[in-house]
């Protein structure tokens, strides 16, 4: 059994129970994109620049398959965001971020072979998480689903 299934805490109800049919799809489809990319995570290359107010970074592949993955999968989880249909629901600085999500600020530019994100906020405590994810995310990269089945580390200051 995947180590990401092994939680009765996270087993409960099973993967998107309870919600609208065209939001469990849509959920069941951004799983399956993020597990793609943790799959193909030797695939990625990431940048990670910390910023006073938050990051910038720019993650890309030269496989055709997983720049068009990461493409998808980053305006996806921006939206998410901005409508507050959180993820990983289980990881205490995922839950922080989308409990402060209103004082994220988040730029997406689709590049040459991915992404480059900046991610900024007025709120000091947000910086911090914006930072937290930043790293968790830089660690899915360089570790795929090993990294991705733990909960993330917080901010020092959380």
């Amino acid at each position: 059994m995947h180590p990401m299934t092994t939680s009765p805490k996270r087993r409960r109800g099973g993967c998107g129970a309870g919600m609208a049919p065209d939001r469990r799809a849509r959920h069941r489809y951004d799983q399956s994109v993020f597990h793609r990319l943790l799959e193909r995570h030797d695939a990625i290359h990431r940048e990670l620049t910390y910023l006073a107010n938050g990051i910038r970074a720019v993650t890309t592949s030269d496989d055709p398959e997983v720049a068009a993955l990461l493409q998808d999968h980053v305006p996806a989880m921006h939206r998410r965001l901005r409508e507050n249909f959180p993820l990983r629901r289980w990881d205490p600085l995922y839950v922080a971020i989308f409990e402060n999500r209103e004082r994220i600020h988040m730029a997406i530019e689709l590049v040459a072979g991915g992404v480059r994100v900046e991610e900024t906020s007025d709120n000091p405590y947000v910086v911090g998480l914006i930072q937290a994810h930043g790293e968790a995310v830089t660690a899915f990269a360089r570790r795929g689903h090993d990294a991705a089945s733990r909960p993330s580390p917080m901010p020092r200051e959380a």
